[in-house]
């Protein structure tokens, strides 16, 4: 029996191909055939990754908007445009690095949930095209060393007839 690949589209054989049984959205049973059991695991590391980032961005709005959950529909259309312009990983970067700012400048707002989606929405689509996200500094390991003799420097010493031309002497 022929099947197709999930991820390339490739034809597979059933019996060589790696099965995965999962449930379609009226609870059936549904067969999922992959090239090999790493491209399955690559796809799914890679699709919670996308979730995880989607719940950190919503957690990071709400706390800016001020707001335990957000109801209102606008924020979803508003996602949409972000999305245009940059993956969830960048805004929830973007969010996280002036969430300082942004919640200051939400809070002052009237607390209608609307115009604060809509003003958070107009703010990320000025500055998500130009954000570059700040390089996380790897830490140094830290170094113990004995010091067990005194460095000396090396550098003559500064001419002393020089300083006394350009200065002047004291008895002078």
């Amino acid at each position: 029996m022929r099947a197709k690949c999930r991820i390339c589209g490739e034809p597979l054989d059933t019996k060589a191909a790696y099965l995965v049984i999962t449930l379609d959205k009226n609870k059936k049973e549904k067969k999922v055939y992959y090239c090999s059991q790493e491209e399955y695991e690559a796809d799914d590391a890679k699709k919670k990754k996308a979730v995880e980032d989607k719940d950190k961005v919503y957690s990071l709005i709400c706390e800016i908007i001020e707001r335990k959950e957000i109801t209102n529909t606008a924020l979803f259309a508003e996602w949409k445009i972000w999305n245009k312009v940059a993956d969830n990983e960048k805004i929830g970067r973007y969010l996280d690095e002036n969430k300082v700012y942004l919640c200051s400048v939400v809070s002052r707002l009237e607390d209608k949930e609307f115009n604060r989606i809509r003003y958070l929405s107009a703010i990320l689509k000025n500055n998500l095209g130009d954000f570059k996200p700040k390089v996380k500094e790897i830490e140094k390991p830290k170094v113990n060393v004995d010091i067990d003799s005194v460095v000396v420097n090396n550098k003559p010493a500064a001419d002393e007839d020089f300083f006394d031309d350009f200065f002047g002497t004291e008895d002078e």
